[in-house]
């Protein structure tokens, strides 16, 4: 019983020490869903967060980012613009882009090729294991 309580605490600290050096960026205007989403990432990830292209650029010259979290229903109306100029940033390594918006189009995220679409409200435990099934994905 205590060996397998051992084990399992084992596994989990190995995987706590995988995603440690996993970063995330998260692209979000909204404050208190930008400062939810960051407490969720920060238990097992570095994360990183911005509301503007400009950040997210800069961010993404100066950072290791192994994927991103986007909501493209910006303020100034520019997220799937965003996306692209994402993408392009990222065009050398494959960078999980998952959308997470409060509009439904996922047709639109697919045919732009994002790796997953989830529609708001999404609890940050799902979103967190998106990421992770992706990242895992990838290894």
């Amino acid at each position: 019983m205590a060996y397998a309580r051992m084990h399992s605490q084992l596994f989990k600290w190995i995987a706590v020490m995988h995603t440690a050096d996993q970063s995330i960026l998260i692209v979000e205007s909204d404050d208190p869903t930008r400062e939810l989403y960051m407490r969720e990432f920060n238990r097992d990830y570095r994360a990183f967060a911005c509301s503007s292209e400009h950040e997210v650029l800069d961010l993404l010259r100066t950072q290791h980012i192994d994927a991103i979290v986007l909501e493209p229903s910006q303020p100034n109306g520019l997220g799937w613009q965003l996306l692209s100029a994402i993408q392009a940033a990222t065009a050398s390594q494959h960078v999980p882009v998952i959308v997470c918006s409060t509009l439904d189009q996922r047709l639109r995220g697919t045919e732009l090729g994002v790796s997953a679409y989830l529609v708001k409200p999404v609890l940050p435990k799902t979103l967190v294991e998106t990421v992770r099934r992706l990242l895992n994905s990838h290894i």
